[in-house]
């Protein structure tokens, strides 16, 4: 059975916030409506130390991927805007029994910011079809080939698996309190130094205010969501 576009959304979601619940108890995503996808190009949100990170999911359709134009264009005007926090995200496995057997869903998804990705759309075309290379860790078009840097999800957003060697550390604070982390020192005869979730720094998200309270945070996205619908 395919594993369909909906199905991968729902298990990637579930993922990341199962891996993300030690370090926040409550990473607060937001589903859009179908009127709302249509208008945006947005799958769904995810609210987490202050920013809000955007997401587009898709699913292979005979190995290949197909990107909508006009989606794209909603996409890329709030990546603009706001850089590294618009992501179409890519399985692996194009079929329920593929994605059961992934040891961690998060390592065999695949990210491309939009910013990176709009290029290969042709002028008069209204989609485009990209089919994923796992060796060169890109997303490919053919006639006239052209090759998409894609990174899996692990890499962009942080690996959560867990660490193959002895681990020392103390919990410390991080982006004002809204995110916790570990700070991590190996054992004595590694130079291995670590934090989880690793976020890298360059990854952006658009910033939603301070967070006080679950009000405040709902206060917030009411106000960004107003944003994106006016970018």
């Amino acid at each position: 059975m395919r594993f369909s576009e909906k199905s991968f959304e729902v298990r990637l979601c579930a993922t990341f916030s199962a891996a993300l619940m030690p370090f926040n108890r409550n990473p607060q995503w937001f589903g859009m409506t179908q009127a709302q996808e249509r208008m945006t190009g947005i799958d769904t949100m995810l609210s987490i130390g202050g920013k809000l990170l955007i997401f587009q999911f898709k699913a292979k359709q005979d190995d290949k991927f197909k990107l909508e134009k006009f989606q794209w264009r909603n996409l890329a005007r709030i990546g603009k805007k706001y850089p590294k926090s618009t992501y179409y995200v890519f399985p692996e496995a194009g079929d329920l029994a593929a994605a059961a057997s992934a040891r961690c869903l998060l390592n065999t998804s695949w990210c491309c910011d939009v910013n990176d990705i709009g290029k290969g759309f042709r002028s008069t075309a209204a989609s485009m079809s990209l089919t994923l290379v796992k060796a060169k860790s890109a997303l490919t078009r053919s006639k006239p080939d052209q090759d998409f840097t894609a990174q899996k999800a692990c890499e962009v957003f942080g690996c959560f698996c867990p660490a193959f060697f002895p681990l020392e550390g103390e919990v410390v604070e991080g982006d004002g309190g809204n995110l916790f982390y570990l700070q991590v020192g190996t054992s004595s005869d590694s130079k291995v130094d670590r934090t989880f979730p690793p976020y890298p720094k360059s990854l952006a998200g658009i910033p939603i205010g301070t967070i006080s309270g679950e009000e405040g945070g709902k206060a917030s996205q009411l106000l960004q969501w107003n944003n994106l619908s006016k970018c």
